[in-house]
């Protein structure tokens, strides 16, 4: 019985951060590093819980992250980032695999590093999740 107990809790943990771009439980998150909450160094504003709507931030010259409101068990899952233009990329945001998720509402930060060919400023930063699109802009 206390096996069983153990092995329920387990499967309700807390998500894992990483920074071999993994994401959490091998979620396959293509961002460079996955941050339960604000990242150390956070530019951006916050996230507003209410209207789920993700914000983008700088962290450093060549890095930038995306803040996505969620559970904190299973929070969205980023795909690659896609260079569009020099001042612009898209990042498309899926659901996580893990089920079943807890019903809290937390800031996740998905950190990118910006490639070499992104040298434009202002930034745009289309992130799609959860079947909308949101045109965010870095400065």
């Amino acid at each position: 019985m206390l096996l069983v107990g153990v092995l329920t809790l387990a499967g309700c943990a807390p998500p894992a951060t990483t920074g071999d771009g993994e994401g959490f439980h091998g979620g396959g998150s293509k961002a460079e590093r996955v941050v339960s909450g604000f990242v150390d160094g956070w530019g951006g504003p916050e996230p507003d819980p209410l209207d789920h709507q993700p914000v983008v931030g700088w962290l450093s010259d060549d890095d930038f992250g995306v803040i996505t409101m969620g559970s904190s068990s299973c929070p969205s899952v980023a795909g690659d980032l896609q260079v569009l233009a020099a001042d612009e990329v898209r990042i498309e945001f899926g659901q996580s695999p893990h089920d079943p998720c807890t019903a809290d509402m937390s800031p996740t930060t998905h950190v990118f590093q910006l490639p070499s060919s992104v040298d434009g400023r202002p930034l745009t930063v289309i992130v799609e999740e959860h079947d909308t699109e949101y045109v965010l802009e870095l400065r």
